[in-house]
């Protein structure tokens, strides 16, 4: 099966509980995503493969039939593995009764990892998602029945795993409590994140590559541009004032590093988002992400 990602637009119809994207992906080694923060609940599933989920201060390692939630607001990284990368599905959705949903399946913020899903019925539930991706009011309803069948299965097949997680380093979390706090500080620099947390520099890069995969120095700064694709989707405000609320002293540096990791400058990817979401394309709660070792090649992935 080929990648692919289907959005839907918002829609006040089903307001207890609506699909908003569903996707699936061969990750190739190393990919990740973020640090970042969700409008939308979400929940992949892993079909092969094996990768890291960071959330809550946890390192969660998941392979074949695991998954894991993303609540709105809850900061996220996740990773798949070099030597075998994973491939994952997923369905994104909203709505009043979401938290009940999740309640009834037993996932939620602080437990949001599970096991033992079949990874070929959740696929087909996705893929037949895919197939009714024309627009229509006919296939707003049987997508729509298709969410609800997908929580069936997961009602059916999983087991909410608590506790069963390796603790992040202590050292780690506490770099990264400091660098969500301090962000729009641009005086903020390795050196003083290493001191704030009592080791050497040196050591800190060594644990961040050890439990994260990235660096400081790139988990800062894809942690500031992911916010700055969160201001520019979600607010008007102008990017000179984005430049600033994202830690960077001017706006042609900003706009360098962004274009860097996104493909396109902040204006345009601005745009771009606002013109998606007139025609239904893509919904304002995706942020497409770039990997970083391929620097002008945003992958449009979830």
């Amino acid at each position: 099966m080929d990648d692919y990602i289907l959005f839907y637009p918002e829609s006040d119809r089903f307001p207890d509980l609506t699909l908003r994207h569903c996707g699936y992906e061969e990750c190739v080694p190393g990919h990740s995503y973020g640090p970042a923060v969700r409008s939308v609940y979400l929940i992949h599933i892993i079909i092969r493969g094996h990768g890291t989920f960071m959330a809550n201060q946890q390192t969660f390692r998941l392979g074949e039939g695991d998954g894991f939630l993303i609540v709105p607001e809850m900061q996220t990284y996740y990773r798949a593995d070099d030597k075998d990368p994973w491939t994952y599905c997923w369905v994104a959705f909203l709505g009043t009764r979401a938290e009940d949903v999740l309640r009834d399946i037993g996932l939620s913020r602080e437990n949001p990892i599970f096991h033992g899903c079949r990874p070929a019925r959740v696929q087909e539930i996705v893929s037949m998602m895919f197939q009714n991706r024309e627009i229509t009011r006919s296939n707003q309803y049987l997508n729509q029945s298709l969410l609800y069948r997908f929580f069936s299965v997961l009602l059916d097949d999983i087991e909410v795993r608590i506790g069963t997680h390796t603790s992040r380093n202590r050292i780690v979390g506490e770099a990264i409590h400091y660098i969500e706090e301090c962000y729009s500080d641009p005086s903020i620099r390795v050196a003083e994140i290493a001191k704030r947390v009592n080791v050497e520099r040196g050591y800190l890069y060594t644990l961040f590559m050890k439990n994260l995969g990235v660096s400081p120095q790139e988990y800062l700064l894809r942690f500031r541009l992911t916010k700055a694709s969160d201001l520019l989707n979600h607010t008007d405000l102008s990017i000179d004032k984005i430049t600033v609320e994202c830690g960077y002293q001017d706006t042609a540096t900003f706009s360098k590093a962004f274009r860097k990791m996104f493909g396109i400058p902040p204006g345009k990817f601005r745009k771009e988002i606002r013109e998606r979401m007139k025609t239904g394309l893509e919904p304002p709660d995706i942020v497409i992400l770039a990997d970083p070792r391929f620097p002008g090649s945003a992958e449009g992935k979830t």
